[in-house]
């Protein structure tokens, strides 16, 4: 009987030192995330007014679609927090949202683009974000440009952004092989390209090609947070701080 109760005593110790461990774990894995999440905070160059408003919406509203996020994300292998990163620049996850282009939805998808890729309904939600998703994965297959995996998907951004035959166009002058071309030299050109130079508009003297370019760091921007605040490791080309 004695042994027994020895046998019995050492399992019971062992399984409640597992648990300890896991425990520990746990809240090593906690504090690690929760200090991380506030790194990410701390250097993100977006200011306190768009930190907040993005917390905000995080919590209050963000919830409702991630599940229709991950699906998207499931189906054309882009990652879920990119999606989220993309529309929260495009509509602040607002489904009803409208430009003065009469670009609209959740992923600010065109009628051109919404006919590409299937989306019947604009203003419904699930159906805007997958269509966001097709065609931004589209334009990453259909991409010649870009030296690095970062390259290229900044010039996929910039190409969600700004149109895909602009941003062929300007890659063409800068006079290296398509897969040569850096984000930089892509950003550099950018950054002398005006609304007219485009056939788009300027808003209040602030050009189109500085909003591409602004486009693409904010997405990254937003990338960073939703990782940090999902406890994920971020993508080496979406990080850039």
């Amino acid at each position: 009987m004695g042994n027994i109760f020895k046998v019995f005593f050492s399992i019971s110790s062992l399984l409640i030192l597992s648990s300890c461990d896991v425990f520990l774990a746990q809240e090593k894995d906690a504090f690690e995330c929760e200090s991380h999440l506030e790194e990410v905070y701390a250097k993100t160059p977006l200011n306190n007014f768009e930190q907040t408003k993005f917390k905000d919406l995080l919590e209050n509203r963000f919830p409702k679609f991630k599940e229709m996020f991950e699906k998207a994300s499931e189906e054309t292998l882009i990652d879920t927090d990119l999606l989220a990163a993309i529309s929260f620049q495009e509509s602040q996850w607002d489904p009803k949202a409208k430009s003065n282009m009469g670009v609209r939805g959740m992923m600010m998808v065109t009628l051109e683009t919404a006919a590409i890729v299937g989306v019947e309904k604009r203003l419904n939600p699930e159906q805007n974000i997958m269509g966001g998703a097709k065609y931004l994965a589209m334009l990453q297959e259909r991409n010649i440009y870009g030296k690095t995996t970062a390259d290229q998907l900044s010039i996929s951004l910039a190409k969600y952004n700004l149109g895909p035959t602009n941003i062929i166009n300007i890659a063409k002058e800068i006079g290296k092989e398509p897969d040569e071309i850096t984000w930089p030299d892509l950003e550099d050109k950018l950054k002398n390209i005006s609304g007219e130079d485009v056939n788009l508009i300027d808003v209040n003297g602030y050009s189109r090609g500085q909003q591409a370019i602004d486009y693409v760091y904010r997405v990254k921007s937003y990338y960073n947070l939703l990782a940090a605040h999902s406890c994920t490791k971020p993508k080496d080309q979406l990080t850039f701080f």
